[in-house]
């Protein structure tokens, strides 16, 4: 069938239309389902994002209360109602590291920091208010200054006697973590974060990174720059004192803008995200020239379909990766979750296995664990693996215990261990949830407030309290054990002081400390009593016999004597020291601390009566 000229143009033109109408179509269709899916996309990772920046804020403060809760062990038996006890508790410590300021206040409110300065009041402060009160930790509403003017966040944590506070530790931090938490960009820089108290109060917002915006009404500041009505901000107030989690959108004076806020589960906290639809509108444009550009070179083509689809994929890479970049600061943290099946025998690990199990695999056996990773323990801690499974067999319901780990890196660090057993309606073990946390520098900052409580601040050896507490431990623990108490009286040494001067003093202590540790073993127990006196106990091994210990017991006086023989001296001075020794064994003279100090310090003072620079080893004559 031929047609004419005519009839073929009119169905060209018929082609054309329909080709341009359906593709029209399309595009409009296109353009409002992607308006659709943009606008859900990006709430949705909005959401996301404030649930990672929730879990990491969350994560800081429980690290920060966990110091504030070590520090606080340090003054649970002292009387801190006494100023000047207050003072004294307080300068022993060091502070904590993590915090610009330490400080610790009486329940009336009496505040003094580490270095003994005395600090404003605080009983008319909230934070501390809800402290004393309730007994639990808590968080400043509102952004303080310091000294110098420069913002921060207080903690404080309650010092119990029973259940009674008596006082309260409280700790202030940078403003700047907020801002190092909050760092991320997202959607290019175009949204932005609040975190609001419960009465509104802003305590953090990222807005401008130059202009700080903290201690202002939330809902006020929101109702003056919106064009909406009261009613439409006041439906967000509501949403947010009955702790919902939601977005909304408002007309702001400067831009229309999507408000997506949740619970941020840390102190009655929010936390609202923004972001203006001018973004969404922006990104959607960019979009729909695309899809225009691939529909006029292949309008029929599928091809169109999947570049678009890789296209959409690139313009939301920005998100992935900001979420990523979360992830990776949230495993910072080093914890894990795991799920011990123990019909299955099987554990199943979420977050950062790399720091304890060296993979990213997340299930195993439970006889593998068992067989790979326990043997990582520090011996003196592995019998911590038998009490958890005994535990678990004999349907304890919590379990928590902290050890030393050989990480990949062949290091010990402290872990801490918790979790809960989990029983069936017949009250079967089924499964046993826990968590494995990295508390190594809690666990070193313990260890030395403990060193601070027992070393002799000249020295480094045992102080007397010290000493003595633990002579009596290894005289009670085992009463059949040698041991042979030492004194030692530095002659001459006041004459140091008196005529070389108080700093050449204490370098003869500390040089006749450095003897003492050369003389005797790690095993010995080595301490100064104060002044130029000081005290060993020798311990014996039960296998010698008595001609032998004999033997060691002179060959460390004769070296006590020989090397604590020094002479002092100036351009014209000289003081010679020397070492007057009284020694009493165990059991022969003595199995109690008080008996063997008593007849070792009779020896000494034979030793002082006969001319000084010499040893005398007990006798009842």
């Amino acid at each position: 069938m031929k047609y004419s000229k005519t009839t073929k143009l009119s169905i060209f033109l018929i082609s054309v239309g329909i080709i341009l109408s359906v593709t029209v179509a399309s595009l409009t269709l296109f353009k409002t389902q992607m308006s659709k899916l943009l606008r859900q996309y990006s709430i949705t990772n909005i959401m996301e994002t404030q649930s990672l920046y929730t879990d990491s804020l969350k994560q800081q403060f429980d690290y920060l209360f966990n110091m504030l809760e070590s520090q606080a062990r340090y003054f649970e038996k002292m009387d801190l109602n006494d100023d000047s006890q207050l003072k004294s508790a307080i300068t022993k410590t060091k502070g904590l590291n993590d915090f610009k300021k330490i400080a610790i206040s009486n329940i009336k409110g009496v505040t003094t920091n580490y270095t003994g300065q005395g600090l404003a009041n605080l009983r008319n402060k909230p934070f501390f208010i809800d402290c004393l009160v309730s007994g639990q930790n808590s968080i400043s509403n509102r952004i303080e200054f310091d000294e110098n003017l420069e913002p921060i966040l207080s903690l404080a944590f309650p010092i119990k006697e029973g259940e009674i506070v008596k006082a309260v530790l409280s700790g202030t931090i940078s403003y700047n973590m907020l801002k190092d938490i909050f760092k991320t960009q997202l959607f290019n820089g175009q949204c932005y974060t609040y975190i609001i108290a419960n009465d509104g109060n802003i305590v953090f917002c990222n807005k401008d990174k130059k202009k700080l915006l903290y201690n202002v009404n939330f809902y006020d500041y929101l109702l003056n720059n919106s064009i909406d009505s009261k009613e439409d901000t006041d439906s967000m107030k509501i949403a947010v004192i009955n702790h919902k989690t939601g977005s909304m959108e408002l007309e702001c004076k400067d831009a229309q803008k999507i408000f997506t806020y949740a619970p941020l589960n840390i102190n009655d906290w929010y936390i609202i995200s923004v972001l203006p639809v001018n973004y969404i509108k922006h990104q959607q444009s960019s979009i729909t020239r695309l899809v225009v550009a691939l529909l006029i070179v292949l309008i029929f083509s599928l091809l169109i379909f999947l570049f678009l689809t890789f296209m959409l994929y690139l313009r939301s890479s920005t998100i992935e990766k900001d979420n990523e970049r979360l992830i990776i600061a949230n495993n910072q943290s080093q914890s894990l979750i795991f799920e011990y099946d123990i019909f299955k025998k099987s554990v199943d690990f979420s977050g950062d296995t790399q720091f304890i199990l060296g993979t990213d695999k997340k299930t195993f056996p439970s006889e593998y664990i068992s067989n790979e990773y326990f043997k990582r323990v520090h011996p003196d801690d592995f019998s911590i693996t038998h009490e958890l499974l005994t535990s678990i067999r004999n349907g304890v319901k919590t379990f928590s215990a902290e050890f030393r780990y050989k990480t990949f890196s062949n290091e010990y660090i402290w872990v801490k261990m918790s979790g809960s057993l989990i029983k069936s309606d017949k009250g079967t073990a089924q499964k046993f949830i826990g968590s494995i946390t990295n508390v190594n520098a809690q666990m070193l900052h313990e260890q030395e407030l403990i060193s601070i409580a027992e070393n002799d601040n000249l020295t480094g050896l045992f102080n007397k309290t010290a000493m003595e507490q633990k002579i009596q431990e290894e005289l009670s623990s085992a009463s059949n054990t040698k041991s042979a108490l030492f004194i030692i009286d530095l002659d001459n040494f006041k004459q140091v002081n008196d005529q070389l001067g108080h700093l050449t003093g204490d370098m003869a202590i500390k040089d006749a400390a450095k003897k003492l540790t050369l003389i005797f073993s790690e095993k010995d127990y080595i301490g100064r009593f104060g002044g130029d006196e000081f005290c060993i106990l020798l311990r014996l091994s039960d296998s010698l016999d008595q001609k032998t210990i004999d033997r060691i017991i002179k060959g460390k006086i004769k070296s006590l004597v020989s090397l604590l023989s020094e002479d002092y001296f100036d351009d014209t001075i000289s003081v010679h020291v020397s070492a007057s020794v009284g020694i009493a064994i165990c059991p022969d003279h003595g199995s109690s601390y008080e008996e063997l100090f008593h007849n070792a310090d009779q020896a000494l003072y034979s030793v002082k009566q006969n001319g000084k620079d010499g040893y005398k080893i007990y006798s009842p004559e």
